[in-house]
C-alpha cells in the first residue's frame, strides 16, 4: 500500500529535479524512482546515480547532479529506519478460543465462556479476557452462568452482574407459573 509523503525542497533542488525528470513521468513518480533506486541497491544516492544501466534496458539513468542527490540522500538519512518485527499472534484475538485457555477456577464456565467469546462484540485481546475472568471470579457460580447466558443471548460485548431476584419478582414468577399450570389443566393438556 502506498503512503503519502510530503517533502519540502529548496527551489534550486526542485528546479534541478524538474530539469532531469523525463517528460513521461510525474515529479512525484521521478522522486519515487530515485528513492527506489537508492534503497534497492542499499548504497547512497550518489553511488546509484553514477552507475550505468544494464544492457538491454533496465533502470533509467537519472542524470541528476551530485548536489541534488546529496540533498535527497541527507533527507532520507534523517528518517529513522524502523525494524520490522512480527508480533506473536495473540491467541485471544480469534473468535474461537481453546477451552484450554479457561482458568482452573472458572471451569464451571467451560462451555459458556468460549461460546460468549465467539458472539461478543468489540475487541478480543488478552487484556479483555483477563478483565472478564477477573469479573467472573468475584461472582457465585450461579451468577456467572446467568451473566454469561444473558450476555450470549443479547450479544453484549461484556458480562454484567445479574440483578438479584427480589421476593416480589419470585412471587410473581410463581404466581404466573401456577396460573399457566391451571390453564393447561383446563384445556386438558396436562
Amino acid at each position: 500500500m502506498a503512503h503519502r509523503l510530503t517533502i519540502t525542497l529548496p527551489p534550486e533542488l526542485l528546479a534541478e529535479l524538474e530539469l532531469h525528470k523525463p517528460k513521461y513521468q510525474s515529479l512525484s513518480g521521478f522522486c519515487c524512482h530515485l528513492f527506489e533506486q537508492a534503497l534497492d541497491r542499499a548504497g547512497t544516492l550518489t553511488e546509484r546515480a553514477t552507475a550505468t544501466p544494464p544492457k538491454g534496458g533496465g533502470a533509467i539513468e537519472s542524470g541528476v547532479s551530485k548536489a541534488v542527490l546529496l540533498e535527497v540522500n541527507k533527507t532520507i538519512k534523517k528518517q529513522p529506519i524502523k525494524a520490522t518485527t512480527k508480533k506473536a499472534k495473540d491467541v485471544f484475538s480469534a473468535r474461537a478460543i481453546s477451552p484450554d485457555l479457561i482458568p482452573a477456577d472458572l471451569l464451571d464456565c467451560q462451555q459458556l465462556l468460549p461460546e460468549w467469546w465467539t458472539v461478543k462484540k468489540g475487541v478480543r485481546s488478552e487484556g479483555v479476557w483477563n478483565r472478564v475472568c477477573g469479573k467472573l471470579r468475584g461472582w457465585t457460580p450461579e451468577d456467572r452462568r446467568r451473566a454469561l447466558e444473558a450476555s450470549i443471548a443479547n450479544g453484549w460485548g461484556d458480562v454484567f452482574e445479574p440483578r438479584p431476584t427480589t421476593a416480589r419478582q419470585a412471587k410473581v414468577a410463581v404466581d404466573e407459573g401456577a396460573a399457566r399450570l391451571e390453564r393447561f389443566r383446563e384445556k386438558g393438556w396436562i
